[in-house]
């Protein structure tokens, strides 16, 4: 009841921010509203100004602090289009692990309940610790012109972004600059928490479906020793017992396979632009954390590396997982079993052994050596761009 009911509290959490982003996409009955095509409306406000601002831009610092915001725009273009897309995917995917998880358990034996309190005490605490981070990095930005304003006595804007016929250095043109800033930075701090989350507790839910598959796998090996040494295995009691038994497995293993599929359906292209874009901001922050004095720019940083970090490591939970998973299978007493029963294994151990993992393009699956590779990539094109200006100046 424990694990329900921090379940729950995860669940209202996320539902609320989704229903203000208008993408309440965990209820099957989910449509758009006004509040989705104002969220669309924001991103096509913040891509137009993020052009405009790359077109007027002065010099080449301020052309670089426009495009480190590129990756951002990208990110949300492309998690808005696959939340729409497969947007009762996600329904499915959260109703399915409510029920086997979660209900189907309340009642379940003293180690599987410890398996899955374990994973959503550890779920709260990553989505706690994303929201500290990504608030503190709206705060951090949002200090900034403040601190220009009122220390040094000059006006800058949150972000690098401007609005055509509106000047800044105007009291109303600065104002309303900044304010628009203030609503997309809201916004985006709100779509990125709820997608990086949601993210966490789907990934991570493929463990708990896999710790309770080998619970379950470990207690039919122990009772099918039993039923061997109580019934020979010619006996009819001896083959329902195997028929009823596997069926039971079959089926809870098919509807983790069919989970974890639709997992990687909804995240393997939004997982391909979240490492690229993040590669990119973290090269165009990290050259300008060491060339201006724009200290806001450390925030961004921090939040591109962590979304990098978290979406490899959570690649590597997933893909040991899954082979975890396989070894169990293979670990079952198959030989025991009725021959009719015996193909119900084979079948399972085919479903098994096929790829579960999250593919980028050109690169390779997502994991935590892809995550050394490509940060090895940033600091050379790092290197490189450093160099180059050195050389110019």
């Amino acid at each position: 009841m424990e694990a329900l009911q921090q379940f729950q509290q995860y669940e209202r959490f996320l539902r609320s921010i989704c229903k203000v982003l208008g993408f309440d996409v965990l209820s099957r009955d989910w449509r758009k509203t006004f509040r989705t095509y104002l969220s669309i409306f924001l991103i096509s406000l913040y891509c137009f100004c993020m052009m405009y601002s790359i077109v007027i831009a002065v010099d080449t610092f301020e052309l670089l602090k426009s495009l480190a915001f590129l990756g951002f725009f990208f990110q949300c273009s492309i998690k808005v289009y696959y939340t729409i897309a497969k947007s009762h995917m996600y329904s499915t995917s959260f109703e399915g692990l409510q029920s086997a998880i979660y209900t189907d358990h309340l009642g379940g034996t003293e180690q599987q309940r410890a398996v899955i309190t374990r994973i959503i005490r550890l779920v709260l605490i990553l989505t706690r610790t994303t929201t500290v981070l990504y608030t503190s990095s709206l705060f951090i930005f949002s200090l900034y012109p403040a601190y220009m304003y009122f220390v040094v006595d000059v006006k800058v804007t949150i972000f690098p972004l401007y609005v055509p016929g509106i000047d800044i250095y105007s009291a109303y043109g600065y104002g309303i600059t900044n304010s628009m800033h203030m609503v997309f930075a809201v916004y985006g701090l709100l779509g990125a928490v709820t997608s990086d989350t949601a993210f966490m507790m789907y990934v991570l839910h493929i463990v708990t479906y896999a710790e309770l598959f080998e619970i379950e796998c470990e207690r039919f090996s122990q009772d099918l020793s039993d039923a061997c040494q109580q019934w020979e295995p010619h006996l009819v009691e001896y083959g329902q017992f195997c028929r009823d038994r596997m069926r039971s497995l079959y089926g809870f293993h098919q509807n983790m396979i069919a989970y974890i599929e639709r997992v990687t359906q909804c995240y393997e292209g939004i997982c391909v632009v979240e490492v690229a874009t993040c590669s990119f901001s973290i090269m165009f922050n990290l050259f300008l954390a060491l060339t201006t004095d724009w200290y806001a720019t450390y925030s961004f940083l921090v939040v591109s590396w962590f979304q990098l970090f978290i979406y490899s490591l959570l690649g590597t939970v997933m893909q040991t997982t899954i082979d975890r998973l396989n070894t169990e299978v293979t670990r079952l007493p198959w030989y025991m079993l009725p021959n009719d029963e015996q193909q119900r294994f084979w079948f399972m151990l085919t479903r098994s052994q096929m790829p579960g993992e999250i593919t980028i393009r050109s690169v390779g699956p997502l994991n935590m050596e892809t995550f050394t590779n490509i940060m090895q990539k940033i600091y050379s094109a790092f290197t490189m761009m450093y160099s180059f200006l050195d050389d110019l100046s």
